[in-house]
């Protein structure tokens, strides 16, 4: 196997790390997963060599990829929550990027995310995206479940969509909820749970009907490709059937499945349709 067929799978927590590094290793490569402490289940990665990364040891896992020869790397999985900073003992490494650090973050979502993707560069490894070792994850085009929208649910789905992007050249988010032919929400600092979780609220007080609408999830204009792009799995539906919604839609090509059987069988099962977005 060649020098450079090794790639670091760093890992957040959900299914999706597994399954990237199980694509990779099926595509040839050689994963070594950087398993972020208190996301990932180092247990989900049998046969794979794992490295266990906490919050601030920047130095100990550019050290780490050096030693594995890694010149790749793939960001991947979900992030529970922000890390307490106040709480972090930062290695040599992080200390030296504390200012720009500080910089980064002050720029925004995808600022900080461009930043990272940057000293990955300069460190010599480069940021892909699991679609490029998974590209069967990959949302396909138009409905892809046998549950098919309305017409006037397709129409939702354009007013969505539209609102979701504006909101992500905003910097804002990537996800919207339309109904009725209005969009009537919108996600913010919650994320896409806590805006599925809001429509509840709203439904009680009577200020939306009791169930109908689409969510729809998109790609910021300025996102990296590489880094955070959506991602919808059995939870979404599962998430999206409790909230009262007749389907989902995203980006296709541009989004990930949290394994697409166990994906299109849960969006059946509750009834929902999954649609992808075509350019």
């Amino acid at each position: 196997m060649a020098a450079d067929a090794t790639i670091a799978i760093i890992a957040g927590s959900g299914a999706l790390p597994p399954l990237v590094a199980a694509a990779a290793v099926r595509s040839g490569r050689a994963p070594v997963v950087m398993a972020i402490a208190g996301e990932a289940d180092p247990l989900s990665f049998a046969g794979l060599p794992v490295h266990i990364i906490r919050w601030g040891e920047i130095g100990k896992l550019f050290q780490t990829l050096a030693g594995a020869g890694c010149r790749q790397a793939i960001f991947i999985g979900a992030i529970g929550r922000r890390p307490d900073y106040r709480t972090i003992r930062p290695d040599f490494g992080a200390v030296m990027l504390i200012p720009r650090i500080i910089r980064m973050m002050r720029s925004g979502d995808d600022g900080m995310l461009r930043g990272v993707a940057q000293i990955f560069a300069e460190k010599g490894v480069e940021l892909v995206s699991a679609l490029d070792v998974a590209p069967e994850l990959s949302l396909g085009a138009g409905c892809v479940t046998r549950v098919e929208p309305s017409p006037d649910a397709l129409e939702d789905v354009r007013k969505a969509a539209d609102a979701a992007r504006a909101i992500g050249g905003l910097d804002i988010g990537q996800a919207a909820v339309a109904m009725g032919g209005r969009v009537v929400a919108l996600e913010g600092a919650e994320g896409t749970d806590g805006l599925m979780a809001r429509l509840d609220d709203l439904r009680k007080s009577g200020r939306i009907p009791s169930e109908g609408g689409v969510l729809v999830k998109c790609v910021k204009p300025r996102q990296d490709p590489r880094i955070d792009l959506p991602t919808i799995g059995p939870e979404t539906a599962r998430r999206a059937k409790r909230a009262g919604l007749a389907g989902v839609a995203a980006d296709a090509g541009r989004t990930l499945m949290a394994g697409r059987t166990e994906t299109l069988a849960a969006f059946e099962a509750e009834g929902l349709f999954l649609y992808g977005l075509s350019e």
